[in-house]
């Protein structure tokens, strides 16, 4: 009896121990989010979740399955521009499309880059890119091939890159508030094939998504290997044009390249092989270079310093609809 004392005594205190490393764990995570991205002043307006509601929450560990599960669709900014009769435009892309501000929330659906073009384009638009999205989400919807049963052929698809995506392609999770893996794909034979995570129930343990974090940090976002991750930017764009393709053989495929407030990797904004995707036809746009403007500028700016805010969104709606858009 008393040596299964002694064991139930010993589990009993791993168990306290692992929760109370675990609660550490979500505390320094959530401190070190406010100390890297939020003004002082404003910490005190930013309300996390409780541990344990944080901590047993049942989302899947891609995030495209837990989008699907938890509203799909219905998710989206609403289409805009439905009282014009031309054929539509679709955005790709992530928070910056889809409209929201790490200050203030999500912005009204007047001020999203969907709404907006569609006022200057006179032409629907549908919006399907989401907050922490990359190239990846867009493809994953393109290739299982849904979209086109549910919207309208598009004339002209943009999907709105930000130096942030090139380390979105290989993030193990999204941050350290995600529930699970991030959505991944490798190029196998020549095709994108999707990344499963193994052990994936221990990817929700708070522990766990530390050392995942900080791994990442450690091995990927300083990110040496930028002619091998333009290889698989490149792998996306030209998988997802072919797509397109079939079923609208004269869609026009626009990168809007947005050098705002994300500022990941410069590398990426700039190199000259963006001239490769040029040449397999794919319409390529420097916003900033286009607009004879510093996006990075505050007045184009959200209260964040991240964010563009509805003026940007503004000028480059008037520039797509006067030069690429017609």
């Amino acid at each position: 009896m008393k040596k299964r004392t002694k064991i139930l005594i010993s589990l009993l205190v791993v168990v306290i121990f692992f929760i109370i490393f675990d609660i550490a764990s979500y505390e320094i995570a959530n401190r070190k989010f406010l100390n890297d991205y939020v003004p002082k002043d404003q910490w005190s307006s930013y309300h996390f979740p409780a541990w344990w509601e944080n901590k047993f929450r049942f989302h899947d560990v891609t995030t495209m399955k837990w989008f699907e599960d938890n509203g799909g669709d219905k998710l989206f900014r609403p289409a805009a521009g439905l009282e014009y009769k031309k054929s539509p435009i679709w955005i790709f892309g992530c928070s910056f499309v889809y409209g929201t501000s790490m200050v203030n929330g999500h912005h009204p659906d007047e001020e999203t880059f969907g709404y907006i073009l569609s006022k200057t384009a006179h032409r629907p638009v549908y919006t399907r890119g989401y907050p922490s999205w990359g190239i990846q989400h867009m493809y994953y919807q393109l290739e299982k091939g849904d979209i086109f049963k549910t919207l309208p052929n598009p004339d002209y698809v943009v999907y709105v890159f930000i130096s942030d995506h090139a380390r979105r392609m290989q993030k193990l999770i999204y941050d350290f508030w995600s529930d699970g893996a991030y959505l991944r794909y490798e190029e196998k034979n020549g095709k994108l094939v999707q990344i499963k995570p193994i052990l994936e129930p221990l990817w929700k343990l708070n522990a766990v998504k530390v050392y995942l974090t900080n791994l990442e940090y450690k091995v990927r976002a300083a990110y040496d290997k930028h002619d091998e991750n333009f290889d698989l930017l490149e792998k996306y764009l030209f998988s997802s044009q072919e797509i397109l393709k079939q079923h609208n053989p004269n869609v026009k495929f626009i990168v809007l390249k947005y050098n705002g407030g994300d500022g990941f990797d410069q590398w990426f904004l700039d190199t000259e092989r963006w001239k490769e995707i040029k040449d397999k036809g794919i319409i390529v746009i420097d916003a900033d270079k286009e607009l004879g403007v510093d996006l990075k500028d505050k007045k184009y700016l959200d209260p964040d310093n991240y964010h563009p805010n509805s003026y940007a969104w503004e000028k480059i709606s008037e520039m797509l609809s006067k030069k690429y858009i017609k």
